[in-house]
């Protein structure tokens, strides 16, 4: 305290002295503020006081606001959680700001009002309703009282509050007295400001998206709250829809009207499929009104005419961009309507069948190509910042503006009318090219937006169009479309986003063109990389153009111009921005991959270029993906792999140090990405390097590190080395231990109940190479190996984690099922078998295992399991289907409190279940559909550590010389690569169960077993399988 001051006087110059201009001062009274709220119980009260009382300065009062508003979010209860600093006010503090606050909503200073009502309801989040009983009743009298201050800034507490904490519960409470204030709000125009009538709409809307999120466990809501109401408030909006002179005062409640409109069609298709159509007519007028507007505003702006953004208070954008988003929504919601369908196509004449493009959805392209063309702002910002214009000119943008709009649209009328699309699009850019051409003609310098345009559009729908074609469903002169305007539109220089728009058009429809066409537009990019094209926004076109080029015409024809491509990618890399330079690397990626021997001979340029990238990059999560892409091209190139891989190697093994896991981790996982493709493409003879020199000081660094991207990471890379020189490894020593014991060592760390399944991801890949090829070194070790995986399954959690486990039996199952039968039924695992444990594990997450070898390899192994027909097996139980107990839908907070009850039966039953399952599976995928199989439910990882520990001293393993010469010897497993050494990928493509086909495999197999009632399979089937289930089994069987 500051002399005898009283507190209110303390409290007021503080907050003076926090507005002070000299720094020191400004200081001193913001640590003053802090003491204050530490030590001063009542602090809160004297900054109401001050912040509610009309009489104090209004910078001091909105600085008090503001302040008590931080005070709240940090001191008021410690329900704020991590927020809560304390101390918390004691209880008679805070009802005396309860009692004071309430009129501060009312000021007629608004940005004091905003400031309160987001005071108050901060408080009411955590003392309403208990502690603040009559604050909803309070809030409501300002509202029905009629004062444009009062509705003002109780609306704002209201929609705070209803956005952030009202629950279903509330609902029957709130809505009732709230929902009618609202409309008369939003349908009294001459009382209320646009502002406050389109927040009201705006409650409305988070009143629906309540209703909508409770549905499901209370349906009454929308016929007691929704459809009653929509009646009213739908003849509200079309009397704001049916004026379509769109001033910026109508701009807010028109841009509600529309989002809210998207919003119910979205969440409550049957109540709003009367009004739907009704809608789409004033939406359409808009959109109609508003293009010359946006044409005169946007596209082609006067001079020094520029936008200003027009931002409310609660950060809402509210320029016209806004309202056509919602207006472009609405037309696709449309679309997507089966009943509304005759609203976009028309039969042909004298058809039934076919249909056509109908008058509106003609006119609809036609007005949508106005808002696809460049504006001058954008013109403006991609001139000035490439990188920009990189981002904004993909396929999937992450900004978002009035132009990825429309391409989402016409994309959504292609998808629900494609040939009707295709047919209006060709119409309408037909007619906007003519329509140009006289304006071009007229002086109009902006007939190049209208070609840009039309080109964007068709370029689009490359791949729709070209079917369509080819299919004789449609009649497109493509040919004509090159011949006079796109060669045209290449050679226009002074409209650089116009000719970059040509040079990449001309690659979309690359496969279908004349190979002297093609050979002289890719002659066109690659002359755009050169010196005599200055502009950015046309080199990186032509880049764009070239990455097209590669995916869509053959080798030969590229290889002539890959040499230049190279050499222009190295030269503009020197000065290239972050996105141009993404961008340059992905196109070498591309092109390095079409002829290994041209890419060779610029292999020491191409090494320094990554290099620099990656060492100034390594934090860019998108830049380095770029460079794992290219680095993998590079290194599966023959041509140059010696002296790519003595470039290489040095620098990345310089990386894989333990001082750099601190300083920069993410390096360090990338390292070890990158050292993983260079073992794994190196020919042979594998060079000793890798074994002695990059083993020794990478297994040294997984021991101790902790951070999970490296260890994902290094689970790749030691697997490979196991991979492509296990003897070596085995060989090398440090003088205490051999590199195998160390790769075990590793295995233990990760198998560990304290480390997590994220962290260890990948260790059953690890262990099932390390079984393929240990051969008779991992003889000691192997049943401690087994037993471990087995314990640490005992505990896992998630599918994903689990299917790296199972698989590593599974492996071993398929060649020797006996053998691994016998281990696991021996396994003690606390008291648990370890052969139900596994086989228990595999039945549940069976269905969520994912990729298409696991697949085959589950199936196949599990299939053995049932042909092996051992007893043991078949006195297992496991979990059978869901017990229902009623017919009624189940909502989850009833499956919360009545879990799911499951049948218990054998098994061999089960087995055959899922076996059936996958068989429809693989039947689904081969004709085309989706599947959801290998979809896992969301599961929560929990990782419980017993003790640190890493090694295996009291495991009790099975002691067998047969079992583990059975399982070592040659064709113990199956070897996925069992073949010389040309690339994971190769081998695997190659591999027996690789190219197995999966759905005659198990058709067969049911076949086989119904015909010969393999260990009683026929009275299983009869006894176990459901009605679905036997239908499905004599389908297959015949």
């Amino acid at each position: 305290m500051v002399g005898t001051l009283k507190m209110d006087q303390t409290v007021l110059q503080n907050l003076s002295a926090c507005l002070s201009h000299d720094p020191n001062t400004r200081m001193a009274a913001e640590l003053r503020a802090k003491e204050l709220q530490r030590l001063q119980p009542d602090y809160a009260q004297y900054l109401t006081q001050i912040a509610v009382g009309p009489n104090f300065p209004p910078s001091e009062r909105q600085l008090a606001a503001v302040s008590l508003k931080n005070y709240v979010d940090t001191h008021w209860s410690r329900k704020a959680d991590d927020k809560f600093v304390g101390p918390e006010p004691p209880t008679e503090v805070k009802a005396a700001v309860k009692s004071m606050i309430l009129p501060g909503i009312k000021d007629s200073n608004k940005r004091i009002r905003v400031l309160i009502a987001y005071v108050v309801s901060r408080i009411a989040h955590f003392d309403w309703p208990e502690s603040w009983p009559d604050l909803f009743d309070s809030l409501l009298a300002d509202i029905r009282g009629g004062n444009a201050d009062h509705v003002h800034g109780a609306m704002r507490v209201l929609a705070e509050f209803v956005r952030d904490d009202l629950t279903d519960q509330h609902f029957p409470y709130f809505a009732p007295a709230l929902l009618p204030e609202l409309h008369r709000i939003f349908g009294t125009e001459d009382s209320y400001s646009p502002r406050d009538r389109a927040r009201a709409l705006g409650m409305f809307r988070d009143f629906a998206d309540i209703a909508y999120m409770v549905s499901d466990e209370h349906p009454e809501v929308i016929r007691n709250y929704v459809e009653p109401l929509l009646p009213t408030w739908m003849e509200s909006f079309k009397k704001t829809l049916a004026n379509i002179n769109t001033t910026p005062e109508s701009l807010p409640v028109k841009h509600e009207v529309l989002r809210t409109l998207c919003k119910l069609v979205k969440q409550f298709p049957k109540p709003m499929s009367q009004y739907t159509l009704q809608f789409l007519e004033p939406v359409w007028n808009h959109l109609v009104a508003l293009q010359t507007q946006y044409r005169d505003e946007r596209v082609t702006p006067a001079d020094e005419l520029h936008e200003t953004v027009d931002v409310d208070s609660d950060g809402e954008v509210l320029g016209f961009e806004s309202l056509l988003y919602s207006l472009l929504e609405y037309v696709q919601l449309v679309a997507r309507k089966k009943g509304l369908r005759h609203m976009f196509t028309v039969p042909i004449s004298g058809t039934q069948g076919p249909k056509q493009a109908g008058d509106f959805l003609r006119h609809l392209i036609g007005v949508v190509l106005t808002y696809l063309q460049i504006t001058a702002e954008m013109e403006e910002t991609w001139t000035n910042d490439m990188n920009q214009f990189i981002q904004d000119d993909e396929e999937e943008a992450m900004s978002y503006n009035v132009r990825i709009a429309v391409e989402e649209l016409i994309l959504a009328l292609v998808e629900s009318f494609p040939i009707e699309t295709l047919q209006a699009l060709s119409q309408a850019v037909q007619s906007q090219f003519q329509e140009s051409t006289k304006t071009r003609e007229n002086g109009n310098k902006a007939w190049w937006k209208v070609h840009e345009a039309c080109l964007l559009a068709l370029g689009r729908l490359n791949g729709e169009l070209i079917d369509h074609i080819r299919s004789q469903r449609l009649t497109f002169d493509l040919e004509g479309l090159f011949n006079h305007v796109v060669l045209s539109d290449m050679k226009c220089i002074e409209h650089p986003f116009l000719q970059g728009r040509a040079l990449w058009f001309s690659s979309q429809f690359a496969e279908v063109l004349p190979s002297h066409l093609v050979s002289q537009y890719m002659g066109a990019a690659v002359e755009a990389l050169g010196p005599n094209i200055t502009s950015a926004a046309v080199k990186v076109s032509a880049l764009k153009a070239l990455r097209g080029f590669c995916f869509q015409v053959d080798a030969t024809q590229l290889v002539p111009f890959q040499a230049p491509i190279i050499e222009g990618i190295l030269q503009l890399s020197e000065s290239a921005s972050e996105e141009a330079l993404a961008l340059l690397l992905e196109t070498l990626g591309t092109v390095a991959k079409v002829n290994e021997e041209v890419t060779a001979r610029y292999e020491s340029m191409i090494s320094r270029l990554v290099l620099n990238v990656w060492v100034r990059g390594a934090e860019d999560f998108l830049l380095t993906e770029i460079i794992v892409d290219l680095f993998n091209v590079l290194a599966a190139n023959k041509s140059m792999a010696v002296p790519f891989q003595e470039h290489m190697v040095p620098a990345v093994r310089d990386v894989l140090r333990l001082e750099n896991v601190e300083k920069m981790p993410w390096a360090v996982a990338t390292a070890l990405t990158l050292m993983t493709a260079l073992i794994k493409h190196i020919p042979e003879p594998f060079p000793p390097v890798y074994t002695n020199q990059v083993f020794p000081d990478l297994i040294r660094m997984l021991l101790v590190v902790d951070d999970h991207s490296i260890l994902q990471n290094g689970q790749d890379t030691v697997k490979e080395l196991v991979q492509r020189d296990v003897a070596g490894i085995a060989r090398w020593t440090d003088g205490q231990k051999t590199g195998l014991d160390y790769v075990i060592q590793f295995i233990a760390k990760l198998l560990h109940p304290s480390q997590s399944e994220s962290a260890s991801i990948f260790v059953g890949d690890l262990v099932t190479r390390l079984i393929q090829k240990g051969g008779n070194e991992l003889t000691p070790v192997l049943p401690e190996l087994l037993t471990a995986v087995a314990r640490r399954l005992q505990a896992a959690k998630t599918s994903s984690f689990i299917q790296q486990l199972v698989m590593v039996f599974a492996h071993l199952i398929l060649n020797h099922p006996e053998t691994v039968i016998d281990f696991l039924s021996q396994l003690d695992l606390n008291g648990k078998n370890g052969l139900e444990l596994i086989i228990e594990l595999w039945c549940e997450h069976f269905g969520d295992f994912q990729g298409f070898y696991s697949i085959k390899v589950s199936a196949l192994a599990m299939s053995k399991l049932l042909l092996s027909g051992d007893t043991r097996l078949q006195a297992l139980q496991v979990k059978g289907d869901e017990i229902v107990v009623s017919n009624k839908i189940i909502t989850r907070s009833m499956t919360r409190q009545r879990p799911a009850q499951y049948s218990v039966i054998p098994f061999p039953a089960k087995a055959i279940k899922l076996l059936l399952v996958e068989l429809q599976h693989q039947t689904e995928s081969q004709m085309g559909r989706v599947s959801r199989r290998g979809i896992p439910d969301d599961e929560e990882e929990t990782t419980e550590g017993v003790d640190s520990d890493e090694d295996w001293e009291d495991v009790d393993p099975i002691q067998s010389d047969d079992f583990l010469a059975d399982l070592l010897s040659k064709g113990g497993v199956v070897d996925v690569d069992a073949t010389d050494y040309e690339g994971a990928d190769e081998e695997l493509w190659s591999n027996p169960i690789y190219q197995m086909d999966l759905k005659a495999y198990l058709a067969e197999f049911f076949q086989t077993s119904a015909r010969e009632n393999t260990h009683g399979f026929l009275q299983l089937c009869d006894r176990f399988l459901n009605e679905a289930e036997k239908e499905r089994l004599r389908g297959i069987v015949g």
